[in-house]
C-alpha cells in the first residue's frame, strides 16, 4: 500500500493559508490562472509587496506552482485527508470479526462502502482482510472483475487490488486473481442455515418454491404428463410422463446436499419446478437453470417470479459466479423468463436442437455474479 508519508500540503498548511485574508483572496484568485498581482493589490487596496508575499507564502505550502495557478491536486489531498462527519450506523458490521475489530471497521466503512483507508497498518490490513471476504476461496477472477467488484466498495481500486495482493490476501498470474489469505468463515451445516432446506419465498406471495419430496410423486407424474410442457423441452423431459419417470426424479432430487431443485407451488398447489445443473472441472461455478410450468398456469408471471427468486438465491447462498440458460428458438415465453430473470442474451446458435424432426436454434442467456451484483 506504500508509506503513509506524502508530499504536498496537509490540512494545517491550508488552514495557514486561509487565516490571511490575502493569501486568501490570492489563492481565490489563482483559480483562474496565474495571479495578477497589480490588479489583485489594486482591488484589496494593499501593496503590490503583500501580494508577492501571499504568492511566495503558497507556493511554499504547496497550494500554487511555480506560475502562480492553484495545485488542484494539492487541494485534493488536503481533502481526502480531512475527515469525514458521519452519523454512527446503528447496523453491525457482520463477517467473523471480534467485538473490536468490529468497533474499528465500523470507523472506516459505511455499509458495504469503505470511506477512507487508515493510515495506521494494522487497521490497514484488517479493511484489507474486510474487503478481501467479497472473493470466494478457490474461484480465479479476471483483472476487470477484480477491479469492479473493488469499485463498488472504494473508488481507488488499483491501491485496494495492489494491497490485497501485496499482504498476501490474493495472488495473480496471467491475468488471474485468487484469494489465499484472510480468515474464512467457518462453514454452516445447510440443514442448519436459515432457509438452506427451507422452501424459497418469492416477490408473490402466493408463490413458493419447495425442495422435493416423494409426496410429490403423484401431482408432479399428473402436471407433466402433458405435450404442451415438454415441447420445447430437453429430451430429458419425457413424454409421456409416467409415475416410474416422477418416481426417479424425485429421487435425483432428494439427493442434492443442498437443494438444486425445487417444485413451484402457487396457493399452496404444485405448479411446475424450477432447478440448475452445476458445471464441473474448468466450468466450475457455472450453472445451468431451467425452469417448467402446467399449462394452466401460463401467463400469469409464475416462472418469471419463481426463476427470479431461484437464481437470487443461487449468487447469494451458494456462491455461484455465473448462471445460463438454453431457450430453443421458438420458445418465446421461456425467453422472456430469462429475461424477467435477469439474464441476458449472449449468442444465438442456429440449428442447435432437433426436435419433433424439426430444427430450432439455442438462444444462450446469462448472467454473471458482478452484473447481478451491480444490478441489486
Amino acid at each position: 500500500m506504500g508509506e503513509d508519508a506524502a508530499e504536498g500540503p496537509v490540512p494545517l498548511d491550508l488552514l495557514r493559508a486561509v487565516a490571511d485574508p490575502v493569501r486568501l483572496a490570492t489563492l481565490g484568485a489563482s483559480v483562474a490562472g496565474p495571479v495578477p498581482i497589480d490588479a489583485l493589490a489594486d482591488g484589496l487596496g494593499v501593496s503590490r509587496k503583500e501580494v508577492a508575499e501571499a504568492i511566495g507564502y503558497l507556493r511554499g505550502s504547496g497550494l500554487l506552482d511555480e506560475s502562480g495557478r492553484l495545485e488542484v491536486e494539492a487541494l485534493r489531498a488536503v481533502a481526502v485527508q480531512i475527515p469525514v462527519r458521519r452519523p454512527l450506523s446503528d447496523e453491525p458490521i457482520g463477517g467473523p470479526w471480534t467485538a473490536d475489530e468490529a468497533d474499528v471497521l465500523s470507523r472506516f466503512f459505511d455499509g458495504d462502502r469503505l470511506i477512507s483507508v487508515p493510515s495506521a497498518a494494522k487497521k490497514r490490513l484488517l479493511v484489507l482482510e474486510r474487503i478481501v471476504q467479497s472473493f470466494e476461496p478457490g474461484l480465479r477472477y479476471p483483472e476487470r472483475d477484480v477491479n469492479f467488484r473493488i469499485q463498488l466498495i472504494y473508488a481507488d481500486y488499483a491501491l485496494i487490488r495492489r494491497g490485497l495482493v501485496d499482504e498476501g490476501f490474493m495472488d495473480r498470474a496471467d491475468g488471474a486473481y485468487w484469494r489465499i489469505g484472510g480468515r474464512y468463515e467457518l462453514p454452516v451445516d445447510p440443514s442448519e442455515a436459515p432457509g438452506g432446506h427451507d422452501s424459497i419465498e418469492t416477490s408473490v406471495p402466493q408463490v413458493e418454491l419447495r425442495p422435493y419430496t416423494h409426496e410429490m410423486v403423484a401431482p408432479l407424474a399428473k402436471l407433466a404428463n402433458d405435450v404442451r410442457v415438454s415441447r420445447y423441452m430437453s429430451d430429458r423431459f419425457p413424454y409421456p410422463y409416467t409415475t416410474t419417470n416422477a418416481i426417479d426424479w424425485i429421487a435425483v432430487a432428494t439427493a442434492d446436499e443442498p437443494p438444486m431443485n425445487y417444485a413451484i407451488y402457487v396457493a399452496g398447489t404444485f405448479a411446475g419446478g424450477v432447478g440448475a445443473i452445476p458445471g464441473e472441472a474448468e466450468m466450475t461455478g457455472t450453472y445451468e437453470v431451467g425452469w417448467w410450468l402446467g399449462p394452466e398456469y401460463w401467463g400469469r408471471g409464475v416462472t418469471s417470479t419463481a426463476a427470479k427468486a431461484f437464481v437470487d438465491v443461487l449468487f447469494e447462498r451458494r456462491g455461484v459466479m455465473r448462471v445460463w440458460a438454453p431457450v430453443m428458438g421458438r420458445n418465446g415465453a421461456s425467453a422472456r423468463v430469462a429475461e424477467k430473470a435477469g439474464l441476458a442474451l449472449e449468442g444465438v446458435s442456429p440449428s442447435a436442437y432437433l426436435k419433433g424432426g424439426v430444427r430450432y436454434d439455442q438462444l444462450r442467456y446469462g448472467l454473471t455474479r458482478v452484473a447481478w451484483l451491480y444490478r441489486r
